[in-house]
């Protein structure tokens, strides 16, 4: 399950039986989506766009969960502490939003009463564009933002079987680092993404998942002193802390893969969060300055989720031993809980 997969192959085979088990640096895996075998409200697909600056975010996401399509946007500013989410829903979409089978890909264009959205994928970069005029009570939303991201950089891709449940499986990958530039406007007001200060994380996913599921998940991006990159992703599912593994420290581009990372949450989300490894080369604390909880129940499928945006500081290690150490690295970290 934590072996390095290093050769391109389908994600099932003829039969629908899940090919691979473990995680690689690149999307080399095809995602024959036309193989599995789950029913149609057990497959979960989603690109969730993080855009993070020091004061303000923006997060677009769109989602076809079988029992829901979804596309939302959501607008915090960091510095009044306030949240604005607006979007589209439909029943029973049965994965007709036709997210795309690779993270290699990325072109999407929708165009919806309310607002327009497209998603453009090149070689070195995505491009954003959308504008949404009635967005949060007619305050507006618009904007076009280039994200880029070098296709020689590493990543942290997961694929994972459920022994339990053959035609379950789960297959990720979490693009940190991608540096921003555009702007946005939203209620009137200009507000700036810098490559030199603004990241996009991308959570691609895909999967036929249990019923119920637990996972915790943090993230962040920066430079370090002599203007090193830094990016790191961890995480872990409460079923199974190998499932959901997403541990990774990306350093000038390579990826340094970590295992098991234990979470310890605060009662108090603003006090500070701890995330320490087992074997003592991820040793990181998230001083958070904003938190949401969001909870979502409708019938058959709810959700409960607490997240935190912060600066994380602390110490990891790399794969040949050195010791890099991090403060006031930008960045979040989630507790998620679904019913779907």
């Amino acid at each position: 399950m934590n072996e390095e997969i290093i050769k391109s192959t389908d994600l099932f085979d003829e039969k629908g039986v899940l090919i691979q088990d473990g995680w690689a640096r690149r999307p080399i895996l095809k995602y024959n989506r036309e193989k599995v075998k789950a029913k149609w409200y057990r497959l979960k697909e989603w690109d969730n766009y993080v855009i993070m600056h020091p004061d303000y975010q923006l997060n677009i996401t769109v989602a076809d969960v079988g029992y829901l399509g979804q596309i939302t946007f959501q607008f915090i500013n960091f510095k009044t502490k306030q949240k604005y989410d607006d979007g589209w829903r439909k029943f029973f979409t049965k994965g007709r939003l036709n997210l795309p089978v690779s993270s290699l890909e990325g072109d999407m264009e929708f165009h919806k009463e309310r607002f327009d959205l497209k998603i453009k994928r090149f070689s070195d970069k995505r491009i954003l564009s959308f504008d949404f005029p009635s967005f949060s009570e007619n305050k507006g939303l618009r904007g076009t933002l280039t994200l880029y991201q070098d296709p020689k950089k590493d990543s942290i891709v997961k694929v994972n079987r459920y022994p339990d449940n053959k035609k379950l499986f789960y297959y990720s990958d979490k693009i940190v680092w991608m540096p921003v530039e555009g702007n946005v406007i939203f209620n009137n007001e200009e507000y700036i993404f810098s490559p030199k200060d603004s990241y996009c994380r991308l959570d691609w996913g895909r999967g036929a998942w249990p019923y119920k599921i637990n996972w915790y998940w943090g993230a962040g991006c920066g430079r370090l002193e002599g203007d090193h990159e830094i990016w790191f992703s961890h995480g872990y599912s409460c079923e199974d802390p190998a499932f959901h593994d997403k541990n990774m420290v990306g350093y000038d581009g390579k990826g340094h893969k970590l295992f098991n990372i234990k979470f310890i949450v605060p009662k108090n989300p603003m006090d500070t969060w701890k995330f320490v490894s087992n074997d003592g080369r991820f040793n990181l604390i998230l001083e958070p300055f904003y938190y949401h909880r969001e909870k979502m129940n409708l019938m058959i499928f709810s959700s409960r989720s607490l997240i935190a945006f912060g600066y994380y500081s602390g110490h990891v290690i790399l794969d040949d031993g050195q010791e890099i150490r991090l403060k006031k690295i930008l960045g979040h970290a989630e507790s998620i809980r679904w019913r779907w």
